[in-house]
């Protein structure tokens, strides 16, 4: 993108002579590691308040929960620019507070928020291509080497997001292969952070596959111009919260009446919820109920035939972006847990980074 486009808004503090040098030692970066960022900050159609509010505005330690998102992504190495959907006078506001974490080292455009999540995630990525204008028509962009251009999508609303999660998901994804990489968190990764000693915590929900327990993590690697069927992300986020029976009902309907070859997708879709419920009753280890803990590379397959596209998972050892501030319960263990829960975080990196 060169300039501004008319309906974005910019927060790109004049560089210092070394982030300059930074800037130039970042385009040697193979492109894989070079990603736009996109962060959904919005608060209409399905976006669900917590107290009242947008969650990412929330306060936390006295700074807004994205600005902790903010200052993640601009520290990650893969990261080249930022892009930030939301309510745009209400993260200027944002960035502006005192004591923020976020130093504007990466350059960081606002764009006005449409009605929904793929909506704005949509705008945003037509931001992240070259010479683009808003009305420029998006399938000029098909015959050429911009139909390959994958960004990194992410909430605002993962406070505990560290950039060594953040590069460690982008390093393990293959582009060559794929086109939409989903990170992963494990149930062992994530009992770090389950209520104990007298702490509140947060505990959620699990899929079962036959060889693990894991929920997806909110980072998101993808090439949008390679999804065929991109609207079903709107689809999946309106029905997210899946311990609810009716968005699961909801969600095979969908699935049987829209969807080619629809009755295979909503078996299996239908198999990740039994696996569930059979796994809170205690009743994996029955070889009767076998068949309904699915393997990784079919329920892979199955995404991969809902979206048109070549879809993949990769785990992350970390848990900080799997822990969205989904309601109020969850806000109260972060407030209470964060500094630990970020210390736990950058001790795992250092580890991590020394036995490596």
């Amino acid at each position: 993108m060169t300039g501004t486009a008319p309906c974005a808004a910019t927060h790109t503090p004049a560089p210092t002579y070394h982030e300059t040098q930074r800037v130039e030692i970042m385009t040697t970066l193979p492109m894989s590691q070079h990603l736009d960022v996109i962060v959904t900050a919005g608060d209409r159609h399905a976006s669900r308040p917590v107290l009242g509010d947008n969650k990412a505005f929330l306060p936390l330690a006295g700074v807004p929960v994205i600005n902790y998102v903010l200052s993640a992504i601009e520290q990650a190495r893969c990261t080249a620019r930022i892009f930030v959907v939301g309510d745009t006078a209400r993260l200027r506001a944002a960035l502006a507070v005192p004591n923020t974490p976020v130093r504007g080292t990466r350059p960081l455009y606002l764009l006005e928020q449409s009605h929904t999540l793929y909506e704005n995630a949509w705008n945003a990525f037509l931001h992240t291509l070259p010479d683009y204008t808003p009305g420029t028509d998006w399938q000029i962009y098909m015959d050429t080497p911009a139909v390959d251009k994958a960004v990194l999508v992410m909430p605002g609303d993962v406070p505990l997001a560290t950039p060594a999660e953040i590069d460690a998901f982008v390093d393990g994804c293959d582009l060559a292969r794929y086109d939409y990489c989903l990170g992963l968190s494990t149930e062992d990764v994530l009992q770090a952070y389950y209520p104990q000693d007298g702490c509140p915590g947060i505990q959620m929900a699990y899929f079962t596959l036959r060889d693990l327990r894991a929920r997806q993590n909110n980072l998101h690697l993808v090439k949008p111009l390679r999804l065929g069927n991109r609207h079903y992300i709107q689809k999946m986020y309106n029905f997210r919260h899946q311990r609810e029976w009716r968005n699961i009902m909801r969600m095979i309907w969908e699935l049987c009446t829209t969807q080619h070859e629809s009755l295979r997708v909503a078996y299996y879709y239908l198999c990740l919820h039994i696996a569930r419920l059979l796994t809170m009753l205690g009743w994996q280890h029955y070889r009767l109920f076998r068949p309904f803990f699915l393997e990784m590379p079919v329920v892979a397959s199955v995404f991969s035939q809902l979206l048109q596209t070549r879809f993949t998972v990769v785990l992350t050892p970390y848990g900080g972006c799997a822990l969205d501030i989904d309601n109020a319960e969850h806000y109260a263990a972060v407030c209470a847990n964060f500094e630990r829960w970020r210390a736990h975080q950058y001790a795992l990196a250092k580890e991590r980074k020394e036995s490596s």
